[in-house]
């Protein structure tokens, strides 16, 4: 999970989304955030990154976005 969080916070983001929540689920993903100790934007882009590779692998594809991770060298 770790590498998975490093991963998702340093990959430069060039789109925006907008979603359409009741107040109860603003709340409740607020919190749920704050408890995972990341912020509002990481904690979504986590949770849907999660979601789509759930449902891309139920129809056998890949999600676009999975990439080998390239490890700096010292």
């Amino acid at each position: 999970m770790y590498i998975f969080y490093l991963y998702i916070c340093t990959v430069k983001k060039d789109s925006q989304i907008l979603l359409r929540l009741s107040d109860p689920e603003k709340e409740a993903f607020k919190r749920a955030a704050e408890i995972s100790g990341v912020g509002f934007s990481a904690w979504a882009r986590q949770v849907l990154r999660v979601a789509a590779i759930k449902e891309l692998q139920n129809v056998g594809e890949k999600a676009v976005f999975l990439e080998p991770i390239k490890e700096k060298k010292d």
